[in-house]
Parts: structure tokens; sequence; C-alpha cells
């Protein structure tokens, strides 16, 4: 009976280890499915991470992580420097620097930035030297005050500054002058030029068709200025060969109506004066020698065909004159 029993409860053992095992399969088998769908999921969405990084591998959207987390610093420092720059310009200097930025390209800022550099480290050399200074001076005034003289150095000190005053006034009055001169001689200049340099500017505006819009002789110098639209001072000199020749035609025509104002009707003789011009300055040209021709003779000498073309389609070409070597 003793075997019996010792056989049965080993044979229930094993039963209950079966079922215990039985149990741990079907736990095991759950388990292995649902890692089976994670699996699966997990395997769609790297897929799917994949297409919508455009990506050929991991290694790829680990090379785009890394680039889209430097972007994510980059625009961080880049709010940074933007709110410090808006606190040192100020809401309303942005709109101009702005403006300002767009207009400029990459090198010229870098070349910029390596000018206002220089000018820093110069500052500071500069600001380095002036606190040694201020030192000696420091250094110097309590040696002198310390000294016996300390009373004469004051008086003398006062003096110059009663000095400084004087001189101080007097410089007031001098610059007070020179301001004045100055805005009579821009007057004068701009208002009140010879009535030659205001008719050969009404000319020279026309011929260059706005590009400048008159003439100005400088009081008291040799030269004479042209003025573009955009307020630009130009000296003759720095013209191109074309404008310059078409100030002096405007000066000559100028000159010939200032004449026959007084009553004097001179021929106007010219001699090749449009050989230098394109084909857009001669235009304009035969335009004013047409309008500043009318009541006057007109002499006009050329051995070049543009020139006789441009002449017929503004004049008569029965006022043509072919001249022979011989003539």
């Amino acid at each position: 009976l003793k075997a019996w029993q010792a056989a049965r409860d080993r044979q229930l053992a094993r039963l209950e280890q079966l079922a215990r095992d039985g149990r741990q399969h079907a736990e095991l088998s759950r388990q292995s499915a649902l890692l089976s769908q994670q699996l699966e999921r997990a395997a769609a969405k790297r897929q799917e991470l994949l297409d919508a990084a455009r990506a050929d591998g991991e290694e790829t959207l680990r090379h785009l992580h890394r680039q889209y987390l430097r972007r994510q610093e980059l625009l961080g420092e880049l709010r940074q420097d933007e709110l410090a720059i808006r606190t040192l310009v100020g809401e309303a200097g942005m709109k101009p620097l702005d403006e300002r930025l767009a207009n400029v390209a990459g090198g010229e800022l870098e070349e910029e930035r390596t000018r206002l550099s220089e000018q820093r480290d110069a500052l500071r050399e500069r600001l380095e030297a002036c606190r040694e200074a201020k030192s000696r001076k420091r250094f110097e005034i309590e040696r002198l005050t310390e000294g016996g003289d300390h009373a004469d150095k004051l008086q003398q000190a006062e003096e110059r500054r009663t000095e400084l005053r004087r001189l101080m006034k007097r410089w007031a009055v001098v610059s007070m002058c020179g301001t004045l001169f100055a805005q009579t001689k821009r007057l004068y200049e701009h208002e009140k030029q010879p009535s030659v340099m205001q008719r050969a500017s009404k000319y020279f505006e026309k011929i260059t068709f706005g590009r400048f819009t008159r003439m100005i002789a400088p009081l008291g110098e040799q030269r004479v200025l042209a003025e573009r639209a955009n307020g630009e001072l130009l000296d003759a000199s720095a013209l191109s060969r074309g404008t310059a020749e078409q100030m002096y035609l405007c000066i000559r025509f100028a000159l010939a109506d200032e004449y026959a104002a007084s009553g004097v009707r001179l021929p106007l003789v010219i001699d090749d004066l449009f050989v230098n011009f394109d084909d857009e300055r001669l235009g304009y040209g035969m335009e004013l020698l047409q309008m500043v021709s009318e009541g006057r003779q007109l002499l006009l000498f050329t051995c070049h065909k543009h020139v006789l073309d441009a002449y017929v389609s503004r004049f008569s070409a029965a006022s043509v004159r072919h001249l022979s070597r011989k003539t």
C-alpha cells in the first residue's frame, strides 16, 4: 500500500509538473506571438521612417538624424543671435538692418567683419594706451599736488582756461562765418549760376536723356562739374569722352543763345563734333541741334556717313553740300 501511495504521489507530482510546463508553454507561445506582432509593427515603422526620410538604410537614417540634431542646434544659436542683435539695435533698427543684409553678399559681410575686428583690436590697444596715460597723469597730478609749486600750477591752469574760453568764443565766430560763407557759396552755385550755365544745363539734361540734370561752375574754381540725377557730382575729367563732348557742345549752344539774346546772332560752325558719339548720343545731339539752329545759320562739317545719315533724318537733304578735296 505504501509503495502504491508513493507511486501515486510521483504520478501526481509529474502531472502537476506537466500542467505547469503546459501553462508555461502556452504563456511563452502567447508572448512569442505578441513579440512577433511587435516585431512586425517595428519593422513596418522602421520602413515607414526610412521611406519618410528617403533613406536607403539605418546608417543613412542615423546620418540624417545627426543632421537634424545639428540643424536644431544651429537654429537655437540663430535665435540667440537674433535676440542679441535685437537687443543691440532695437526694434526700430531691425528693418534697416535686414534690408542691408539682404543686399550685401556673404563675401562683403566677411570683409566687413574682418574690418570691424581690426578696428576693435585697434580700439582696445588705444584704450589700453589711454589707461596707461591716465595712470601716468594721475601719478603726475599727485606728485605736483604734493610739491611746493602747486599753487603756481593752479594759477597757470586757471589762466590757460581763461585763454581757452577766449579762443573758443573766437572759434565760434570764425566757425559761424565759415558756415555762412559755405551756405552762400552753395546758394550761388545751385541758384545763382550764370545764365550761360543755366542754359547749358537744360541742354545737357536733354541730350543725356535725364542721366545728368545740370552743370555747375564752383565759385572761385576753374572747372565744371556735372550733376547726376541722383545728386552725385562728377568733375568733367571723370566723364567719358562722349559725355564730355556732349557737355562741350551744350556750353557752345548756350553761348550762342547768350549772344543771340543780346542781339548778336552768330552762325554755328561745327566740325565733326559728333564723331565720338554713339548712336544714342548722336540721336539726342541732332535733336538738340535742330532745336538751337532755329533762327540762325548752321554749318556742320563731317566726313562720316553715319553722322550725315543722322543729320538727314532731322534736316532737309537739300541743305547738304558735298565738298571735294579741291573745294
